[in-house]
């Protein structure tokens, strides 16, 4: 649906990313979804799945917009779940502004904790981690000896298909798209020449890969539901590899994987235990590593592989949110000005209003004020001192606007205006010389740089 329609019919449930809030200074409609402009009740309920991936570039975005979401309303209660995850109590605070409580607190037995019982490995399924590393050759090689010997002897393994089925469908983990291609040519090639030489060898039946596909950002968004469904498909027609990245390692849930080669040690523990627990959810999985010898940081992890796995959760980085920080109040503080402005003070709502700032400042800065009270309880006295200046920075600039073209606009995406489309910010251009680069999706944080070739002659 598109987003109007949602902001008119104010459904009691929406299931969402965060990413649309960055539009509260372009559309103020979006108020709707917390019924700031009618007498129905605002949402009572947040619940934030996979809270560890509201962190670095994307969660200190988030924690500046959620400043404007959480005062044009009543303030919800917040549920957030995740696996992985160091320092919660410090990104709670600097992503809602709230305490954080542990649910269910911890226990008398570190065995029950509620949501989950400690069993044996007989009675439910486990994984198994292996760590490869071949100094004296390739890492190509490693890959193409690793891929054929598993495939083989997934298919000579004693037991019927059911027994094969679990591990008969193989899972490639790369760090980098440039890897995985070189990989995907790989398999087609010499993962089915060294299938040619295991089963003259050994001699074994020769296992034909069938079908692989790539689980990456380079498909297509319709492909995908298409790619989950062939990978949940058993054998017969059960694929034989699957190549992908970090896509993976949120939301997809096949229980019948249960093998799975990570090339290289990925850059987080988190991301680590995530993408490896995408197999052995049904039965028991095997988890093979490849590292490279050349890099230190894979060396380091083969020579603690075992002390490193004994005890991988209590590995995990702590996560990043800083929404208060110098660049971080860069990038979005007037876009949260902009946007309570338009939110909460009715004469500056329509979007020809921007040129009446002067007659709505006083109302604004009383809303700054607690913009400014939550800097303080997050971020410090420092963080408030240095936000508060950069706010009279802000209404300054935007009075200079307002005197300087009395027509003044909040723009939209293609008309810039007060705000314009940081994607399209040019400081050369005279015309948004008082414009504020302002993001539409949380999205894109960073700017894209385009690159021309010049082919002319010197």
């Amino acid at each position: 649906m598109v987003d109007e329609v949602i902001y008119a019919a104010r459904p009691t449930l929406i299931i969402a990313t965060a990413d649309k809030f960055a539009g509260l200074p372009w559309k103020p409609e979006i108020g709707h979804l917390f019924n700031h402009f009618s007498a129905e009740p605002p949402p009572e309920l947040i619940i934030q799945d996979e809270l560890h991936l509201i962190s670095g570039p994307l969660g200190t975005l988030a924690g500046l917009y959620e400043t404007a979401v959480d005062l044009i309303g009543c303030r919800p209660k917040v549920v957030a779940s995740t696996a992985t995850i160091r320092r919660a109590v410090h990104q709670g605070r600097a992503l809602f502004d709230r305490q954080v409580e542990q649910f269910p607190p911890p226990g008398l037995d570190a065995r029950d904790s509620y949501f989950s019982v400690e069993t044996a490995p007989s009675r439910k399924a486990s994984r198994l981690y292996v760590g490869l590393m071949a100094p004296a050759t390739s890492q190509a090689s490693l890959m193409v000896r690793t891929y054929a010997a598993l495939l083989h002897h997934a298919q000579a393994i004693e037991g019927d298909d059911a027994v094969r089925d679990a591990y008969w469908t193989l899972l490639g983990y790369f760090n980098s798209l440039r890897v995985l291609g070189g990989a995907k040519l790989q398999v087609q090639d010499d993962v089915n020449d060294r299938l040619d030489l295991l089963s003259e060898g050994l001699p074994q039946k020769r296992r034909d890969i069938g079908r692989d596909i790539e689980l990456t950002s380079r498909e297509p968004s319709s492909a995908i539901p298409g790619h989950l469904q062939d990978m949940a498909t058993p054998l017969p027609d059960a694929l034989g590899v699957i190549l992908a990245t970090n896509m993976i390692s949120v939301g997809v849930d096949v229980d019948r994987l249960g093998l799975m080669v990570m090339m290289g040690q990925p850059q987080s523990t988190s991301e680590y235990i995530q993408a490896t627990s995408r197999v052995g959810r049904k039965w028991p999985g095997l988890v093979v590593t490849l590292f490279n010898a050349a890099r230190s940081r894979d060396r380091s992890h083969y020579e603690n592989f075992t002390a490193y796995h004994s005890a991988l959760y209590r590995q995990v980085e702590a996560t990043s949110v800083t929404p208060f920080s110098a660049r971080a109040r860069d990038r979005g503080l007037h876009a949260v000005v902009v946007g309570l402005a338009r939110l909460l003070i009715p004469m500056a709502r329509p979007k020809e209003a921007a040129a009446l700032i002067a007659e709505f400042e006083e109302d604004l800065r009383n809303h700054c004020d607690e913009i400014l009270a939550r800097v303080e309880r997050v971020a410090g006295q420092t963080e408030r001192d240095m936000a508060a200046k950069q706010i009279d920075e802000i209404i300054a600039r935007w009075r200079e606007a307002a005197e300087a073209d009395p027509e003044l606009k909040y723009g939209t995406y293609r008309q810039p205006g007060l705000l314009v489309d940081a994607g399209r910010w040019d400081e050369s251009d005279d015309q948004l010389a008082y414009s504020f680069e302002t993001l539409w999706s949380l999205r894109d944080v960073d700017v894209e740089s385009t690159l021309y070739l010049d082919r002319g002659t010197r």
